[in-house]
């Protein structure tokens, strides 16, 4: 991709958290025109959703500093024929647009597969179509390093760029429907057309601000928290579980980065942090920031809910946790981001460690946005120690 050339690029994704992100990166790193598939009722009302979604994530004021003439907005659906456009104007987009980055997805881990199906793998069959002309446009695809599944193929227990199971059992509709479009654009790029695939981790909040997304409440993975700091009771302890922590605004750096680079071409990246931290550690720094936690062995996990006296915040974080009771199991892998490393190398485009300080802006933005209760302790607010 070259970051001069006449053609513009076409973003799925564009009103999300990633796809905000990746957005702003195009923005700053590229002369070219971003067109925006949104869903809405027309096109003004799109450009609005993905203005207001930028404004909200860097604040109305930075926004107004960018060349806003360049994001392009028009109302569509990955999963229509033409994308739900007219189609001469889907024609005339394919002749405008020689990249495409796919960051959208139906997220949630529960519902009909189906509908995920129709969303994930259908929508993503929609853009492999569109990309095939005289010259493929070139797909950068947002996987998840949840393809990793719960087994390894190596004793050093790694989940390498290069790994994928041609069998995976999933362990939700979400998870099931990402691997099949991977699996899909993975045989795409053998057939010889241009696709990058970029595997994220666990994306939360910018390092620099702690600010998420703005539907906080539909997270799984805050959810997870939450509810453990409501139950005041951590996961099982296992000393060989690690967890992957990677900020937004490095994910979506690193994504745009290489995707400039031409000789990243049919690679696979992981797009994670390279200081995984066990999760037992995140549970301590919790406690460090002032919330109570008990620590309890495995066997007694789950019986501690008929143990506990009634209490309407340990209910409301066990609702919260119950639908990830498969997640206190012990993760099957460190994931490997050597050839991201590589990539990224001479770029100054690094992941922060994720330490106390990390970690307290996020709890620091958690408690702003009243996600998370105050912490009874004196020890809370140390996004800035």
């Amino acid at each position: 991709m070259d970051v001069n050339r006449r053609k513009g690029c076409l973003l799925t994704g564009a009103t999300g958290f990633l796809g905000g992100y990746i957005l702003m990166e195009l923005l700053r790193n590229t002369a070219v025109p971003v067109y925006c598939l949104v869903r809405a009722s027309d096109g003004s009302s799109a450009r609005q959703r993905v203005m207001d979604n930028l404004s909200y994530l860097f604040g109305k004021e930075e926004v107004e500093k960018w060349n806003g003439e360049r994001i392009i907005a028009f109302n569509g659906g990955l999963t229509k024929t033409y994308l739900g456009l007219p189609k001469d104007f889907y024609e005339k987009l394919k002749d405008r647009v020689d990249t495409i980055f796919h960051a959208a997805a139906m997220m949630s881990h529960f519902g009909k597969l189906e509908d995920f199906r129709k969303v994930n793998v259908t929508g993503t069959q929609r853009l492999v179509d569109f990309a095939k002309t005289n010259e493929h446009k070139v797909i950068n695809y947002i996987s998840t390093l949840a393809v990793s599944g719960r087994h390894t193929d190596n004793p050093q227990n790694l989940f390498r760029e290069t790994d994928f199971h041609e069998k995976l059992e999933c362990p939700n509709p979400y998870v099931q429907t990402k691997y099949e479009a991977e699996k899909m654009l993975r045989e795409t790029m053998q057939k010889g057309a241009p696709v990058r695939i970029f595997r994220p981790g666990f994306v939360m909040g910018d390092s620099k601000t702690g600010r998420f997304k703005k539907d906080i409440e539909t997270d799984a993975q805050h959810l997870h928290l939450k509810g453990h700091i409501l139950m005041q009771v951590a996961p099982p302890r296992h000393d060989e579980d690690y967890m992957d922590i990677t900020p937004v605004d490095y994910a979506a750096a690193a994504i745009v980065y290489i995707s400039l680079d031409q000789s990243t071409l049919n690679k696979t990246f992981h797009i994670c942090n390279p200081h995984p931290i066990l999760k037992y550690r995140i549970w301590e720094m919790i406690r460090d920031y002032g919330y109570k936690l008990r620590i309890l062995p495995p066997d007694n996990y789950k019986e501690d809910i008929f143990l506990v006296d009634d209490s309407e915040d340990y209910l409301r974080g066990l609702q919260n946790v119950i639908a990830y009771l498969d997640d206190y199991e012990k993760s099957p892998a460190v994931f490997d981001a050597s050839n991201t490393l590589r990539c990224l190398q001479g770029s100054e485009i690094e992941c922060p460690k994720p330490d106390k300080r990390l970690l307290g802006k996020y709890l620091d933005y958690c408690v702003s946005v009243a996600f998370l209760p105050q912490p009874k302790s004196e020890k809370g607010g140390r996004g800035e120690a």
